[in-house]
């Protein structure tokens, strides 16, 4: 079954912190099961992935290699070395495009950052620097969060797999996904 795929961009390292460093592992780590677990997993990049990041995950038993068979690669090359960019949808809350549904033929970007909302419009930045398509999540329009719009690299690439295992239904897929903690009561 052909599918979109999805992308984490891991190039913002240099701005974090070691804790968030380490956070940002652990998401990646996080992404990597979910897909396991999915009735429909997608193919899972990581790009840009270097430095401190790639050393606390080359500490994991079997990364890279033994997730290779499923499905997913890393690079040290950057998302626009490694992937066609006109396939390239970068998702970010800064955008001024809603994403209505997700198509086979597109690589869904994640910005691999933790910043703790830091680092404003950082990835929708990269996005328009690299001349890539961007678009964000149609969160307002499902779901009234108590707390911040912006979600963790898991959090996004669960709601973009768990969409398609909900029958493309964003509202199933987002509360299936998201801590109750950061939504209204």
């Amino acid at each position: 079954e052909k599918s979109f795929k999805i992308c984490l961009d891991c190039s913002y390292e240099e701005h974090m912190t070691p804790k968030e460093i380490n956070s940002l592992s652990s998401q990646i780590r996080y992404c990597y099961a979910a897909n396991r677990r999915s009735y429909h997993p997608v193919y899972l990049s990581a790009t840009s992935l270097g430095g401190e990041t790639k050393t606390i995950l080359d500490k994991i038993e079997g990364f890279p290699g033994g997730w290779a068979g499923r499905g997913f690669e890393c690079h040290s090359k950057s998302m626009e070395q490694v992937h066609d960019k006109s396939k390239l949808v970068y998702l970010t809350s800064d955008s001024p495009n809603l994403l209505e549904d997700l198509d086979n033929d597109k690589i869904y970007v994640i910005g691999g950052i933790v910043d703790r909302n830091r680092l404003k419009r950082a990835t929708i930045d990269r996005a328009e620097r690299l001349g890539v398509a961007t678009a964000k999540l149609p969160i307002s329009q499902h779901l009234e969060l108590f707390s911040t719009r912006v979600l963790t690299c898991n959090h996004v690439f669960e709601i973009l797999v768990k969409y398609r295992d909900c029958d493309k239904d964003w509202k199933k897929a987002m509360l299936e996904v998201l801590p109750t903690r950061k939504l209204e009561e």
